[in-house]
């Protein structure tokens, strides 16, 4: 039976220099877990503007449900993204978008009720709103369902008062090397270990870019593995992927390291192509 993995959060237009693309860690993430092997959800809110009429047709195309979605009267979200010579997005996101406004509807909370694992980041809790919403999703969960914080930074978009209570939620904490710093700032704490520690966390997941990913939990590493070699377009929802991969894997009983390594793989894949969502191989 097919697990039920949720998104929490931002769907966003990415304007790239090629042209406008749909993505949004949370439904990214929901994208990936559908394409290895989850009935995938994305929990958002949209604006009843061309933009979000644009964004119900692409959204029809992907293959996540998205019966949850709400529409309120604030724009449809944009984000401007700049690419560096390597690929790696630089984002200027649209405030006071339709996700701010992110309510714990009914439906959503059945769904989260339901799930087997859901998944949120740091920045649609930018809002007092959206913030009180997602913690009121992630309190109907199941016990037995898989918490996963993705924490995906951005701009000045974050806070103690954002981080903390998100991390006391999590089962595992996904980050990056430019995050982990900020992190262990806001919470005072000295490494990933005095993390896990602290927060009762199952797994950190620690991604190095270009040259490795480590999976770590209160024993210390416990799967480290070399970021393959390839051809990058970008690394626009590569973060999100490697997420989606390893918790699929995960609900599907895999280990660790056949975890991990399904991840690397896959997002890897992901930096090959244009854009945060693509079907796999």
């Amino acid at each position: 039976m097919e697990p039920v993995v949720v998104g929490i959060g931002e769907i966003v237009w990415d304007m790239l220099p090629e042209g406008k693309r749909l993505g949004g860690a949370p439904l990214n993430f929901a994208f990936y877990a559908k394409e290895t092997g989850a009935r995938a959800y994305a929990v958002s809110a949209i604006g009843d503007d061309p933009l979000g009429k644009e964004t119900v047709e692409a959204l029809g195309k992907t293959g996540v449900d998205f019966s949850a979605l709400q529409v309120n009267s604030l724009p449809t979200s944009r984000v401007n993204v700049k690419l560096s010579g390597d690929g790696i997005p630089q984002y200027e996101i649209v405030e006071n978008v339709a996700w701010d406004a992110l309510e714990s509807t009914p439906e959503a909370l059945s769904l989260v009720g339901g799930a087997n694992a859901v998944c949120w980041g740091s920045l649609a809790q930018r809002s007092p709103v959206s913030r009180s919403s997602i913690l009121s999703l992630l309190s109907a969960a199941p016990k037995s369902c898989l918490k996963v914080f993705d924490i995906n930074l951005r701009q000045h978009y974050y806070s103690r008062e954002v981080v903390e209570p998100s991390l006391k939620e999590a089962d595992i904490l996904k980050l990056n090397e430019d995050e982990l710093p900020v992190v262990l700032s806001l919470t005072g704490e000295k490494d990933i270990l005095s993390l896990i520690r602290r927060y009762s966390l199952k797994y950190v997941v620690y991604t190095l870019g270009a040259a490795y990913s480590e999976v770590y939990d209160a024993s210390g590493v416990i799967s480290h593995i070399d970021t393959p070699r390839v051809a990058v377009r970008d690394t626009v929802g590569a973060g999100d992927s490697f997420t989606a991969v390893f918790v699929t894997s995960l609900l599907h009983g895999k280990t660790i390291p056949e975890c991990h390594e399904a991840a690397v793989k896959v997002s890897a894949e992901v930096c090959t192509f244009d854009g945060a969502i693509h079907p796999l191989k």
